[in-house]
């Protein structure tokens, strides 16, 4: 372990937030703690493990699991055709994926105006994908990579949908399962990855920036494998979301010791203005609340989640509404901030 008391991005010491906190999800030994920048918002692991140790946190990690893609097998006939029918035309009117459509574009001339409905859009793009989701890129060479691919899921639905990708995992077993599924990837870092400069149409972190040491050096290392006009796609947990407030160090998203940063949307902000990035967007979103809760819930009531389902807690879809409508609000307490930035 090593100490970290000061602020990477306004060099301050932080407030002492949380201490003898242990591993809750997979028993990792040791004593963590948190500290708060009282500027910026952001909080982080102080001690933490040190860099050749690190690896040691993920021995027991999710990823190591291989999980099927949900099954449509209960959906009607009439159901399954209609979902089908409007992500066509979404899919090949308003994302440009005609090519996996042949001939049949009938629908694609209406794709734009559903697409406009932001439930049919979300549905279109398979629920969890959100604005990982990019509009396709018709060209020999287009390039997807996700940094932290883990076991491959997401860029393995990309490869079939048209797009060439790549995949950056420093677990070994993790992307031994991504390769199974026809992902190459780069084990390392993005630091040590040597993707050459301009490269990319868009890079994801998808629940990535928190685990890294220098969230600053990889933003950067984005902007430079990313061509022109693409765009780096960042989820990661919210410090100032509503779980957080009402769970405190039971929330699950602190995860201890693996979570190294927890951003806020100022934190956020700061973290870009400082990169090349001039183009940017964030904002909090709910979509994980109910989620969540769950965890959190038997968190504060046992100390620690057991492997396997989480069951459904009662409230959590009062919870749930509770932080839609301060999302609609305006108010920033989504459980995941969401930042689009865009090379210029």
């Amino acid at each position: 372990m090593e100490s970290f008391e000061e602020c990477v991005f306004c060099g301050v010491g932080g407030e002492r937030l949380y201490c003898r906190m242990k591993d809750r999800l997979f028993g990792v030994p040791g004593e963590f703690g948190f500290r708060r920048c009282q500027d910026c918002g952001l909080i982080w692991l102080d001690p933490r493990p040190i860099e050749e140790d690190i690896s040691k946190c993920y021995e027991r990690y999710y990823t190591h699991e291989n999980v099927q893609e949900n099954s449509t097998g209960g959906e009607s006939r009439l159901f399954s055709k209609l979902r089908d029918a409007l992500r066509q035309a979404i899919l090949c009117g308003y994302y440009g994926y005609r090519h996996i459509y042949g001939e049949d574009r009938r629908l694609c001339r209406i794709g734009p105006l559903l697409a406009k409905v932001p439930l049919l859009r979300y549905r279109a793009v398979y629920d969890d994908m959100r604005e990982r989701f990019p509009k396709y890129v018709e060209k020999e060479n287009n390039l997807l990579i996700d940094i932290g691919c883990g076991r491959g899921d997401y860029l393995a639905r990309m490869k079939r949908l048209g797009w060439n990708v790549l995949g950056v995992e420093p677990d070994l077993q993790s992307a031994a399962l991504a390769r199974e599924k026809g992902v190459p990837v780069l084990v390392g870092n993005l630091g040590n990855a040597r993707i050459p400069d301009d490269a990319a149409d868009q890079v994801t972190l998808q629940h990535v920036i928190e685990h890294l040491r220098d969230p600053a050096a990889g933003i950067r290392e984005c902007h430079r494998i990313l061509r022109k006009g693409g765009r780096v796609v960042i989820y990661t947990p919210n410090q100032e979301s509503l779980g957080h407030r009402v769970f405190k160090n039971a929330w699950l998203h602190l995860d201890p010791p693996r979570h190294l940063f927890i951003f806020s949307e100022r934190s956020m902000k700061r973290l870009i203005e400082k990169s090349p990035f001039r183009e940017y967007s964030i904002k909090t979103i709910p979509t994980s609340a109910p989620n969540i809760f769950d965890s959190s819930i038997l968190i504060s009531r046992e100390g620690r989640i057991n492997k396997g389902k989480i069951p459904r807690q009662k409230g959590r879809q009062l919870f749930a509404w509770k932080e839609k409508l301060m999302c609609s609000l305006g108010r920033q307490q989504g459980e995941e901030i969401e930042a689009i930035l865009i090379k210029s």
